[in-house]
Order: structure tokens, then C-alpha cells, then sequence
């Protein structure tokens, strides 16, 4: 039972967090002395600090603590990485192992030691339609064809979360796309470009800038995008990481990060339900402001209202800087979705992740009212909330044409526009 070393790298220095070992489905983590003498909790949840070690049960031997699970890679990344550790002759890897293949290239702040993947070139500027090739090929269980794409293999391989396919890249100075594979041309802006896999429609990009447009509107904190094009034509949807602080002339800073599953150590594939009520209240605990907690219900009510029911607590996140302590990481990951149906026979339509008043589906504007009870808000704050909502879901159509969706996808959609009942 190897054990790794769990480093915090970010604007002020980096040191050793944790020790973590793995014994089948057991992870145990323990805290060491130069990290308790910081007195910062990166888990203030489920490991704070004063809880120096910890043995963590988990269901299957991928289910790792929130701590390390934050930074493991969700199902697109892991196809990839163990695709890139079997080429490198690691048949059966730990999630451990991964992690310390993953190295430094990682989401947030955290990393891992001993490094164990392969160097890759410096910088690998990227063509976004051979990367989507390449994505296509992965998706088909084809390996890469070269050095090059091994490079942007692996940025797509980063911690990443999400099914669909992206790459971690960053804008160099003077304006080219590379990869990012942990090191990056100084003073380059880390981004995510998403990419389609095998069934998705040509407009999926196009629809989900459609929806950050519509949020931003209706007062949410999104994260900067843009729609690249390939050669092609295909578009392609870019967000600025909002875990990095671009550094004029040098690396950028790496920022804590934390979803609201990996805090509550609550996942969707385990069945580990939440609401959005319990969601409200860990965001009061963690960051102590109403300022995150009105923003958090303004996020459930657009949600609700433009049907996004991809809305799970991976797709919600938390940061933490020594300068700022915690706070709500900006809205992503947010589209039109039909959410996971139900899994009995002749089941209907999706639902939300995330229920409303013990709903995922049918939730009228009293059930969305009703959140003022867990947030502490005014009715007068959450009615303003849902009629801003209402307000931005309403430009739908214009919006989704002029980004260029078909027009008769974009119908489709607004059919089910603004999706609250009664």
C-alpha cells in the first residue's frame, strides 16, 4: 500500500497537504504537521483540519474522499488517462496512480506526487478540428496516431469534469491556442475548449453559449466564453478556467477548488441524493455569504425556469485563496437538458439532480419561492429572482438564431420554454 504525497500549489507557495494510501475501496488520508500549522481547511466539510487522519470507505474503488475526488478526472477524462497509462504499459491503475500520472495537470490547486506520466512538449498549439478527430477516435477506442496528438491527448486527460469531451487549454501572449499539460508560455490565460462526442448535435456548443448569454442576463456570474471555429466550420465552445489567475510574464496561479459533491461527498452515480436545499445551506457554511447564497438560488431558479436539468453538485463549485478564504466559483455546465430519467419501466421524461421542495420535475413558482426558507431571503428577493429569469429565458430564440442554431432546433427548444409548472 504506496502512499502519495497531496501538494496545495498556489499564489502564495506550495506544501505537502496530505499523505494518502489506498487499501481496496479505502482510501486513508492524513494531514501533516506543516499543513496543520497553516490552519486552512481545503475540506472543511467532511475532513477539517482538526481531524488530522482519516479512513474513507468507499462504495467501489473509484470512490475517493472529496478531497482527492475533486481532482480526479469524471468519466471523458478517465477513458482518456487510462488510455494514455495503458500505452504507457500501466494496464490496471489505482485511482491513486492516476492521480500521480495526472501529476500537475489537474484542476485547482491541489497536485500529486510521486510524477509519474511522461513529459510532454512544451507547447502543442492546437487545431480545434483534429482535435475533435481525436476526440472521435478515443470515443471509437482507437489510440493516437502521433507524438502530437499524445500531447493534446493529454491535456484532454486534465481533471476535467464531465462526459463530454474538452481539453485544458491556454491563450499564450500573443494570441495562440496551445495545450496545457500542467506548463503553459509565460504569461498564457488558461481556458476549456469542449468538444462533441459521437451523438451530440452540431449546434451543442452554440445552444450551451446561448444559455451562459441568458444566465448572465438574469444576473448570474458566468464564466468569460467564447465560439471558436474550426476550419471546418464547426464551433466550438471556449470558457476561461476560472481556477487560474493568468500572471503577466510567468505561470498562472493555481486557485483551491471544491464542487458541492466533493464537499458533501454526495455523487449522482452512487445515488447520493441532494436537493437544492441542502446545496443553499452548504453554501452558507462554507463561505458565510449571503452575497453566494443569493447567487446560488438565482442559479436553481434559471435552472428551473430554462430547463437545464443537467444541474448535479459537480456542476457546482467552491474556491478558496489565502486572501479571499472561500467563496462561489461562477455558474458552467449550464444548457438545455432533459436531466437522468428515472430508472423504472416506461419511465417519462428527465428530471433535475438537484429537487426543489422534493421535486426533480412539474416545479411551479411557489416551489421555487419556497427556497427563501433555506436561504434566509426575503419572498420579495426570490420573486424578483424568477421574473429576471423569465425576463432572459424569453430571448431565447433571438439569442440561439443569432449564435447560429438551426432554427428548427431552436423551436424545438423554446417549446419547452420557460419550463415552470402550474
Amino acid at each position: 500500500m504506496s502512499a502519495i504525497d497531496v501538494v496545495y500549489e498556489g499564489e502564495t507557495g506550495s506544501w505537502v497537504v496530505a499523505r494518502a494510501a489506498q487499501r481496496g475501496a479505502e482510501t486513508f488520508v492524513e494531514y501533516t504537521d506543516d499543513h496543520l500549522a497553516r490552519n486552512v481547511d481545503l475540506a472543511p466539510v467532511r475532513h477539517p483540519a482538526h481531524n488530522r487522519a482519516r479512513r474513507f470507505a468507499g462504495r467501489e474503488l473509484e470512490h475517493l474522499p472529496g478531497l482527492l475526488a475533486d481532482a480526479f478526472p469524471d468519466s471523458w477524462g478517465r477513458l482518456v488517462l487510462r488510455r494514455d497509462m495503458r500505452q504507457h504499459g500501466v494496464e490496471q491503475p489505482t485511482p491513486l496512480q492516476m492521480l500521480t500520472w495526472l501529476g500537475r495537470r489537474t484542476m485547482g490547486a491541489l497536485t500529486f506526487r510521486p510524477l509519474e506520466g511522461p513529459e510532454s512538449p512544451d507547447t502543442t498549439l492546437v487545431d480545434l478540428d483534429r482535435v475533435q478527430d481525436e476526440m472521435l477516435r478515443h470515443l471509437a477506442g482507437k489510440d493516437s496516431q502521433d507524438a502530437r496528438a499524445d500531447a493534446l491527448t493529454r491535456a484532454a486527460g486534465s481533471g476535467a469534469g464531465g462526459a463530454r469531451p474538452k481539453i485544458a487549454a491556454a491563450y499564450t501572449s500573443d494570441g495562440k491556442l496551445v495545450a496545457d499539460n500542467g506548463v503553459v508560455p509565460a504569461g498564457s490565460t488558461p481556458w476549456l475548449v469542449k468538444f462533441h462526442s459521437i451523438d451530440d448535435s452540431e449546434y451543442l456548443s452554440t445552444i450551451e453559449a446561448t444559455y451562459l448569454q441568458m444566465a448572465a442576463a438574469a444576473g448570474i456570474t458566468t464564466c468569460e466564453h467564447q465560439l471558436l471555429s474550426g476550419s471546418s466550420g464547426t464551433r466550438y465552445l471556449a470558457v476561461r478556467r476560472f481556477d487560474r489567475i493568468a500572471v503577466p510574464g510567468g505561470q498562472p496561479h493555481r486557485v483551491h477548488m471544491a464542487t458541492a459533491a466533493g464537499l458533501l461527498e454526495a455523487y449522482p452515480e452512487y445515488s447520493q441524493h441532494l436537493g437544492y436545499d441542502d446545496v443553499i445551506r452548504l453554501t452558507r457554511h462554507v463561505t458565510g455569504d449571503v452575497r453566494d447564497v443569493e447567487e446560488l438560488v438565482r442559479r436553481a431558479v434559471f435552472n428551473v425556469v430554462a430547463h437545464n436539468r443537467d444541474d448535479h453538485a459537480r456542476n457546482i463549485a467552491y474556491l478558496w485563496t489565502p486572501s479571499s478564504g472561500w467563496r462561489l466559483a461562477p455558474a458552467y455546465d449550464l444548457t438545455h437538458s432533459m436531466g437522468p430519467r428515472p430508472g423504472h419501466v416506461g419511465a417519462g421524461p428527465g428530471e433535475h439532480y438537484l429537487d426543489v421542495a422534493g421535486k426533480g420535475k412539474d416545479i411551479t413558482r411557489q416551489d421555487l419561492a419556497g427556497l427563501t426558507k433555506a436561504a434566509g431571503l426575503k419572498l420579495v428577493v426570490v420573486e424578483e429572482m424568477i421574473d429576471s429569469a423569465l425576463a432572459a429565458v424569453a430571448e431565447w430564440l433571438r439569442l440561439s438564431v443569432s449564435n447560429g442554431v438551426d432554427s428548427e432546433i431552436a423551436e424545438q427548444v423554446a417549446k419547452r420554454l420557460p419550463a415552470l409548472a402550474g
